[in-house]
């Protein structure tokens, strides 16, 4: 199903799209999604990304674990009595 999609475009952009479309007898759609389509395959990023590379560290912390759980704890212990009267 197609979707309508609006966008604000310079004036020279809109010119450049009409003579293009017409000088290769094709509808602005099918123009716009054919450059969408090869932008996008342009920049993606090859097979060989290595996620892990990108993404090392993420788990790495000074503290321990043990110490993160006690500091997580203690800021939802602090959350759950602060509704409750002494």
């Amino acid at each position: 199903m197609d979707k309508i999609f609006s966008a604000r475009l310079d004036e020279s952009v809109l010119t450049e799209l009409e003579q293009v479309t017409h000088q290769h007898h094709m509808t602005k759609k099918k123009f716009l999604e054919e450059a969408i389509h090869r932008l996008a395959e342009s920049m993606t990023q090859p097979e060989e990304t290595d996620i892990w590379a990108q993404t090392s560290g993420a788990w790495k912390r000074k503290e321990s674990p043990a110490a993160l759980v006690k500091q997580i704890r203690s800021k939802v212990n602090q959350s759950f009595e602060r509704r409750h009267r002494p």
